[in-house]
């Protein structure tokens, strides 16, 4: 048994072509494996702060995305997902959390979780952060097991299928406390995210 160290890089997307890259991998796994037909570009992305790529080398492979939406004042966006918060309250939503799938299996979705929280929930001071998840899974996520997101009690159907809230306080402690343990089960130097992030995969020799 010979065991391989694979290296992942998060990174913001800035170019046209990490752009395409990221446009590529939703087309893969919203359309062509989950069957669901995503709304133009200018629609998906209405509000968002960054969007961060996973790449893999040495190739640089893109293999994953993930988004930050800002909804901070977007009551009836809330309302309708049975979410109620300060009338002045920051929140900010994760959304088209997607990973290829030889890549699955490798933490790079926790991966690019904590990115997306050191690079923009702190610094642009959310209070909130939330996302809608598959009801059946929610509780036994990582989401919910390793970063602290709490389910709520109202169910939606959409076109990704029965989904629910899940929500995080970013200004309690046990927010802070849960990141902390995700990042030190996850690197070997916590405070070091910018850093390249390694997955570990097993392969016969």
């Amino acid at each position: 048994m010979e065991v391989v160290i694979m290296k992942i890089i998060i990174e913001t997307v800035v170019s046209e072509e990490d752009e395409s890259a990221m446009r590529r991998i939703r087309r893969d796994i919203f359309e062509r494996e989950m069957g669901i037909k995503l709304a133009p570009p200018d629609v998906q992305d209405r509000n968002a702060i960054a969007h961060l790529l996973a790449r893999a080398e040495p190739d640089r492979e893109p293999i994953g995305t993930l988004s930050v939406i800002d909804t901070s004042g977007d009551h009836e966006l809330h309302a309708s997902c049975g979410l109620k918060f300060e009338p002045h309250a920051r929140v900010a939503r994760y959304m088209h959390l997607a990973v290829l799938k030889p890549y699955r299996g490798m933490n790079v979705p926790l991966m690019m979780m904590l990115e997306a929280h050191r690079r923009v929930i702190i610094p642009h001071r959310f209070d909130y952060t939330w996302l809608l998840f598959d009801v059946k899974r929610a509780a036994t996520s990582f989401l919910c097991q390793r970063l602290g997101f709490t389910p709520t009690a109202d169910t939606f159907i959409s076109e990704y299928g029965c989904r629910c809230p899940l929500l995080r306080d970013e200004r309690t402690p046990w927010a802070v406390e849960v990141i902390e343990r995700a990042e030190q089960s996850l690197f070997q130097h916590p405070g070091s995210l910018s850093a390249a992030a390694h997955a570990l995969a097993s392969l016969s020799a």
